[in-house]
């Protein structure tokens, strides 16, 4: 039968939840601990987190590992941290893909942990995905999450691109999929990501919108056909804007979608 946490686990617990002011967060970082150690060397490994926590460092980083849609994945210093709020652009993808079976060729642009495509290779059976990534530290974190994944149903290539550069013999795509550096340049971070997180994955220029434009841009030329898809995650101050670049660059659809705090957050394009 399994046993609950002893009382001296209950007492650690409480002072983890004293130290790092969030109860859900102390029992992360004790199952962290007694899942690498046991004993003393795992309550002084638990206490150790606490501290580098309340430093500053993400705990994400300390980890070595988070969840994204069931998926545990690598996660440092070399690629951003997976939102909660990026489920939510899986989701929108997704939902191109199951109303219209023939989008079988993905392509995910600036994938850093890998997140979003292999999450969809996981979910979604007979795709072809490739996932570009132009910082050579985060495309190696990829990999490493690639390889660690099991189970398939989907192919998954990881390939080092600036957006479609390094691309042309991959042939074209039915739907795109980014969640691109989007931050203005202007926008100020919390501590904790401005120390940890890499600013070339956060800022898109002085509005933010230097990557998306380029993707709204270019994107058709590696679309199979009318109908293929554009799904982006934006700033909340970018929606005007993306339905106004879309217009100009021939889409025939374009849809912006919110977040689960209401704020704008992602837009949908068909051409």
């Amino acid at each position: 039968m399994p046993t609950g946490p002893s009382a001296a686990e209950w007492r650690l617990l409480q002072r983890l939840s004293e130290r790092v002011g969030r109860g859900q967060l102390a029992k992360w970082i004790l199952d962290e601990a007694f899942s690498v150690r046991s004993g003393a060397a795992a309550e002084s490994y638990a206490l150790e987190i606490a501290d580098r926590y309340i430093a500053g460092e993400p705990i994400q980083y300390i980890f070595g590992h988070w969840s994204f849609r069931g998926l545990e994945l690598k996660c440092d210093a070399r690629a951003l941290i997976p939102r909660p709020e990026t489920e939510q652009l899986v989701d929108l993808a997704r939902s191109e893909i199951t109303a219209n079976q023939w989008m079988r060729r993905i392509v995910e642009i600036g994938t850093g942990t890998g997140a979003i495509a292999l999450s969809l290779a996981t979910e979604i059976a007979g795709l072809k995905v490739v996932a570009t990534e132009l910082s050579t530290g985060a495309l190696a974190l990829a990999r490493e999450n690639l390889a660690a994944q099991t189970g398939f149903s989907s192919e998954v290539e990881m390939v080092q691109s600036d957006l479609f550069d390094s691309l042309s013999g991959f042939g074209l795509f039915d739907l795109i999929v980014s969640n691109p550096p989007y931050l203005p340049a202007s926008t100020e971070l919390e501590p904790r990501v401005a120390t940890y997180e890499p600013h070339e994955a956060l800022f898109g220029g002085a509005d933010g919108l230097a990557v998306i434009a380029r993707l709204i841009e270019e994107s058709p030329v590696h679309m199979t056909r009318r109908g293929a898809g554009l799904v982006l995650e934006i700033d909340e101050t970018h929606g005007a804007r993306v339905v106004e670049l879309a217009n100009q660059h021939g889409y025939t659809f374009v849809q912006i979608h919110q977040d689960l705090s209401g704020r704008d957050r992602f837009a949908r394009l068909v051409y």
